[in-house]
C-alpha cells in the first residue's frame, strides 16, 4: 500500500469520531466546512470579480466531491474519518465533517483530496442520488451547470464536468498566514476548504492578476448553444477564435492569447488549460494556498 493509501485508507460514513489512540492527552474538535465564497450563490460579477469581456454568469449547480482530511506535525500524523462527500456549492457554505478527540496542538500540514465520488458517497444539502450517480459514472469530481449571458451575444448554457483528482497538501491558513491549524484544548477549530471558482475562467496561469474571459468558451458551443468540457478541446490556445469564427481579439483589436503554466500543457487547447486551472481552485481558510498534486498518481 502506498503512503497515500495509508494516509487516506479506509473511511467510514461518519461525521464525528474520536481518533483512535488519543488516550488521556488533551484533545479538541475540528469542524471542516467547504465554501465557494459568494460566486456560486450570486454568480459573476461577484463583488469586484467580473469578466473583462462583458459576460455574466448564473450557476444552477456546482457539484464537488471531497474526501480524506489529514493532519501531520513532524513525524506524527492523524488520518481522520473523512468519507467521500458531495456538496453543491450553490447551497452556500456546507459542513463536511466534525472530528472530536483530535490531539490539541499545532498541525502544520493539512491535506485534503478532491476526487470522484462513488455510488455510496454521502450527500449534503440538496444533492440528489442521481447527481452523485451521474458524477460517479462519468468519473468526475467537479461539475458546474449554469448560464452565461452577454449583452450582444445572448445566453449560452454550460454543463462542464471536470475529471480531476487533486491532492492538496501543506495548506497555509488564509486567516493568519500560518501553516495548518491549531486544535485548542477542549475547544473547537472551525476550518474551511475554500474553492476559488474564478480560476476556471482565467486567461493566464502565470500572471499575478489574470483576467476572467468567457468568449473563448462560448465560441465552441454547439448548435444548441450548450458548452461542455469536450467542446473546449476544439479551442486552440495558439489560435483562439471568437463567436464570429474570426480570431479572438480584445476591444482594441489586439489578438488574445491564453498563457499556459510555465510547465506547459499536454495539449495546447482550452480544455487542457481549464484542467490545469481546476487543479488550483482548492484553497484553505479563505486565501490560503496549498501544494497541488495528482491524487491518481500516488
Amino acid at each position: 500500500m502506498s503512503n497515500e493509501s495509508q494516509k487516506f485508507g479506509s473511511v467510514v460514513l461518519a461525521t464525528s469520531a474520536c481518533i483512535a489512540g488519543c488516550g488521556g492527552e488533551s484533545t479538541g474538535t475540528v469542524v471542516v466546512e467547504v465554501s465557494g465564497e459568494e460566486a456560486p450563490v450570486v454568480g459573476y460579477p461577484a463583488g469586484d470579480i467580473a469578466f473583462i469581456d462583458g459576460w455574466s454568469i448564473d450557476f444552477d449547480h456546482i457539484f464537488v466531491a471531497v474526501e480524506g482530511f489529514y493532519l501531520a506535525e513532524g513525524d506524527r500524523s492523524q488520518t481522520l474519518e473523512a468519507d467521500n462527500t458531495v456538496i453543491d456549492l450553490t447551497d452556500g457554505d456546507q459542513e463536511l465533517w466534525m472530528f472530536a478527540g483530535v490531539p490539541a496542538q499545532r498541525w502544520s500540514d493539512v491535506e485534503y483530496v478532491i476526487t470522484e465520488p462513488t455510488a455510496t458517497s454521502r450527500r449534503v444539502g440538496t444533492v440528489t442520488e442521481a447527481d452523485v450517480t451521474a458524477m460517479a459514472t462519468a468519473g468526475v469530481s467537479f461539475r458546474m451547470i449554469g448560464t452565461a449571458t452577454h449583452p450582444t451575444h445572448g445566453d449560452y448554457d454550460f454543463d462542464v464536468a471536470i475529471p480531476m483528482s487533486v491532492h492538496a497538501s501543506e495548506c497555509v491558513s488564509g486567516r493568519d498566514g500560518t501553516d495548518g491549524i491549531v486544535v485548542p484544548v477542549n475547544g473547537t477549530h472551525q476550518t474551511q476548504i475554500t474553492l476559488h471558482l474564478d480560476h476556471l475562467f482565467f486567461d493566464s496561469a502565470r500572471a499575478e492578476e489574470p483576467n476572467l474571459r468567457f468568449e473563448a468558451w462560448a465560441a465552441v458551443a454547439g448548435d444548441d448553444d450548450l458548452i461542455t468540457y469536450a467542446d473546449l478541446a476544439s479551442q486552440n490556445l495558439a489560435d483562439l477564435v471568437g463567436i464570429d469564427g474570426m480570431p479572438l481579439v480584445d476591444d482594441e483589436g489586439a489578438p488574445i492569447a491564453y498563457e499556459p503554466p510555465a510547465s506547459g500543457l499536454p495539449m495546447q487547447n482550452l480544455q487542457a488549460f481549464l484542467l490545469a486551472e481546476a487543479f488550483t481552485i482548492g484553497h484553505f481558510e479563505g486565501e490560503g494556498h496549498c501544494d497541488y498534486h495528482d491524487h491518481d498518481a500516488h
